[in-house]
């Protein structure tokens, strides 16, 4: 009886330690979720120089590729003599992107992209070991060329899960001395592209060949052993290392950007009170993207799943071996532990958020808290995919506006996002799902080869033909002669800003709903116009959007003197910045008419570096 106490007490006490240490760990790393009803996803302002693209992978919608390890595996079946590949489906011809590239472009300019992710079929290039298909290069050759003279750039992807027969029958990745025709392949293809492509991804998603491939069985080689999944895992991340060093040795590659891919899923509890679920998640976590991130910030690798499996090794060439880092982002996964050596744990759903086709949910919130992550690499960061399956298209519009608020978001936190790539172009082959997930922002009759754009697609393009803008939401810049604008002062004058050439132009955006522009208008009036006015400079404030009688109460009440002209519609405003951005803004014009300062809200040491600089014109 007595030991029954004690066993119940121990037993407590331990549930009661797991309840506490998941409460901190609960507090320490709170699951982030934003209030959408209060967010704006409309007022998002993208630099000019962004790259827009959309993404696609060769067997997925190329057509007739029959010389690879997917072929292979699509006409396999498992222990159960079950089809690989849901209801059975083969890749076929798939959207036979390969003979329909030029409409495809067409469709490309028409969104208003100009980048284009698509990879190289390793099996077409080298369809035999050391053999060199020159057809299947000058192929690509004209893609690329074609993509050019639509204004839209290239961004080749190396190796996307697709390898010949050939390098399968020889242990493929399993085997560390084959990472050598990996390297020639890519060189050869490299040599043969790099005029015409700037920006190159080596590997697409290493964790995700290897989870699905050696782990889940699901992608070829159909293997569940966790220790050939940490060796091809090592092996690939050294693949990428070898090729990156190899290419930047080389005149072509100095001036390329080459980088790898990597996908993250955030792995966490569903039941953040239980502390296996933690266990595992965090488990998960280290081994699919921790393990990566690590080993190219340290050069140390380390895999490690409990009782199964453990790697470790080191390779000081891996640290920084990248020109940027791509990021691959759709969700987060939810992890529920199991008493079950077989199946020690399974992801499950959660009823309060908006699930996709596939067995995941919306949840931009994560490719924020990815691109926080990702940035650790210290390398300028491209979402090279992004996306969802929405066979209604009930759920794309939403999709597209709270994850590119997300990214944009994280890029005004400072995070280096160069581009974003849309997961995808048109409906494909979904892998090991085949034909009915339906990512496309086109949809594909597979009959008639017509592509169509959905109605939900329209945000994406909607946002990515937004004018882009300079820092802090300009559209002008310093160097650049200041657009032409007609005011109207409230004293009924009317002046031509080129009309005020040979004299130094200040012009302030305002308004009397602004509390900052209430504070810097005080200042202005003393510091600038009272000082400079006698000197050859014009101060003209110009009130946003607002009737003449609300503005001359608005001057009187600020007790300024220099004069003020109306903008309705915000028209002169729209010139300068886009009419939704926020206004407080100086523009500083030198007696040619060329932009020499800018300012944004009311900042000390910006405001008295613009007076420096308006004394040096005078």
């Amino acid at each position: 009886m007595k030991l029954i106490k004690v066993v119940l007490s121990f037993a407590s006490f331990l549930f009661l330690l797991s309840i506490i240490v998941s409460a901190y760990l609960s507090n320490k790393h709170p699951e982030l979720k934003w209030d959408w009803e209060k967010i704006n996803t409309k007022n998002m302002f993208f630099p000019k120089d962004f790259s827009w693209g959309t993404a696609t992978a060769a067997h997925q919608v190329e057509g007739n590729n029959t010389n690879n390890n997917w072929y292979q595996w699509e006409y396999s079946f498992d222990e159960n003599e079950k089809s690989r590949i849901h209801n059975n489906q083969k890749s076929g011809f798939s959207v036979d992107h390969w003979n329909n590239y030029p409409n495809d472009i067409k469709l490309m300019k028409d969104l208003g992209t100009n980048h284009y992710r698509f990879s190289i079929e390793w099996s077409r290039i080298e369809p035999s070991k050391g053999v060199i298909d020159q057809d299947a290069l000058e192929h690509y050759r004209l893609i690329c060329n074609e993509l050019v003279n639509n204004n839209i750039t290239p961004v080749v992807t190396l190796y996307h899960f697709t390898h010949p027969i050939w390098f399968e029958e020889i242990g493929a990745f399993e085997k560390k001395e084959n990472i050598q025709y990996f390297i020639s392949y890519s060189d050869t293809v490299f040599k043969f592209l790099n005029d015409l492509v700037p920006i190159w991804c080596t590997i697409n998603e290493p964790a995700v060949f290897v989870s699905q491939g050696y782990f889940n069985g699901v992608f070829p080689p159909g293997k569940k052993d966790p220790k050939l999944a940490a060796i091809v895992l090592g092996n690939l991340l050294d693949s990428h290392v070898e090729l990156y060093r190899h290419l930047k040795q080389t005149p072509a590659g100095k001036k390329s950007k080459i980088g790898i891919v990597k996908n993250i899923f955030q792995f966490e509890p569903y039941q953040r009170w239980n502390i296996m679920d933690w266990a595992v998640s965090s488990m998960l976590d280290s081994v699919f993207n921790s393990s990566i991130i690590n080993y190219f910030k340290t050069g140390d690798f380390d895999f490690h799943l409990p009782l199964q499996a453990r790697l470790s090794f080191q390779n000081p060439e891996a640290i920084s071996a990248m020109d940027f880092i791509g990021l691959n982002y759709y969700s987060h996964y939810l992890v529920s532990a199991r008493p079950n050596i077989k199946e020690p744990f399974v992801f499950l759903e959660r009823r309060n958020e908006i699930q996709t086709d596939m067995d995941y949910s919306i949840y931009p919130e994560g490719f924020y808290r990815a691109l926080h992550t990702i940035k650790k690499l210290g390398a300028p960061i491209y979402v090279t995919e992004n996306g969802i399956a929405d066979k209604d298209d009930t759920r794309r519009s939403l999709f597209i506006n709270r994850y590119i608020y997300a990214m944009y978001k994280a890029m005004r936190e400072g995070v280096d996002i160069r581009g974003y790539f849309y997961w995808t172009l048109m409906d494909n082959f979904e892998w090991a799902e085949g034909y009915d997930k339906k990512f496309g922002l086109y949809s594909v009759d597979f009959k008639t080869q017509e592509r169509t754009l959905r109605k939900g697609s329209n945000s994406f393009k909607k946002i990515i033909n937004k004018q882009g803008v300079y820092d802090r939401d300009y559209l002008v810049k310093i160097g650049e002669f200041a657009p032409e604008i007609s005011l109207d002062l409230i004293s009924g004058e009317k002046i031509n800003l080129s009309e005020l050439r040979g004299n130094v132009v200040v012009l302030q955006f305002t308004a009397s709903w602004c509390s900052v522009c209430r504070k810097e208008m005080p200042h202005l009036e003393k510091d600038v116009w009272q000082r400079f006015k006698d000197k050859d400079l014009m101060l003209i404030g110009i009130d946003r959007d607002e009737p003449i009688e609300i503005v001359k109460k608005f001057k009187k009440e600020m007790g300024v003197t220099y004069p003020i002209a109306l903008d309705p519609g915000a028209e002169h405003f729209s010139k300068f910045a886009p009419k939704e951005a926020g206004v407080t803004r100086n523009i500083v014009i030198d007696k040619t008419g060329k932009i020499v300062f800018l300012t944004r809200l009311f900042d000390k040491d910006e405001y008295d570096q613009m007076i420096k600089v308006i004394e040096g014109l005078l």
